[in-house]
């Protein structure tokens, strides 16, 4: 039913004060907000964190993490459907340079994010993945605000279609092998690539295969016709796996 009503009906349903920030909200986003509490709390950096009852501290970091999953998700789909041809590995990088924590920072700036972010005094608009984290957390809103579907079509529509350049994006590069050595690093675990060529005959083509190790465990093989590509592809299917059902490592 929301959605046949005017946009004026539901300002008129906000308190006076919520008014600057549900119009600007209007104009970033592209839509009208119905819970416009999830959107507040979305915008708060935790450099601004609010206390609430008990001295508990709350920010868009919950919501965040939400969000980081749902776009997984639309972008998916997206790319599926407008990419019918296209193998799993092309998917899988393209995406991950769709949600890429330079992408993202870039997307949210884009749609003008920095305007309404909340930072604290501990933070700078300098710092880096500040606005990549709060797009996250407003498509984490989004999605407890109307659903999926909805939240699916919006960001499609509104950021995906209009900021994203699909040719431009197949040239941009990403490390993954650095990135993963980077949270191997963080996490105080061990990351060791075994590589080597296979024997094959004098004239064709050099085959290289790359397994990577995790703490001792073999969880990723990479093939590639170059020691380079082959990590490379190894340390992608790594990051699928290791950041399964947690927080993506920045990339």
């Amino acid at each position: 039913m929301r959605k046949f009503l005017p946009k004026a009906f539901w300002r008129l349903r906000v308190p006076a004060a919520d008014h600057e920030i549900y119009r600007s909200i209007e104009q970033v986003l592209g839509f009208s907000p119905q819970n416009l509490e999830l959107y507040k709390l979305a915008l708060v950096h935790r450099s601004a964190s609010l206390v609430i009852a008990h001295g508990k501290k709350v920010d868009n970091e919950r919501l965040e993490y939400l969000g980081d999953a749902i776009l997984d998700a639309i972008v998916a789909d997206y790319l599926f459907t407008r990419f019918p041809s296209q193998n799993e590995g092309f998917l899988t990088q393209t995406r991950a340079k769709i949600v890429s924590r330079a992408s993202l920072n870039q997307l949210a700036i884009g749609i003008g994010l920095p305007n309404i972010v909340v930072l604290g005094n501990g933070a700078s608009f300098n710092q880096k993945n500040i606005f990549g984290n709060a797009l996250e957390a407003i498509i984490g809103a989004m999605f407890l605000d109307m659903g999926f579907k909805e939240t699916s079509r919006l960001v499609v529509s509104n950021i995906l279609e209009r900021q994203v350049d699909l040719e431009a994006i197949q040239h941009v590069e990403i490390d993954f092998k650095s990135r993963l050595l980077e949270l191997a690093q963080k996490q105080k675990n061990s990351a060791e690539f075994l590589t080597k060529i296979e024997s094959l005959p004098e004239s064709a083509i050099p085959h290289f295969t790359s397994v990577l190790r995790w703490d001792g465990k073999e969880i990723a093989h990479g093939h590639g016709t170059s020691k380079k590509e082959a990590e490379q592809n190894a340390a992608m299917q790594a990051m699928e796996t290791i950041t399964e059902g947690a927080d993506k490592p920045t990339v």
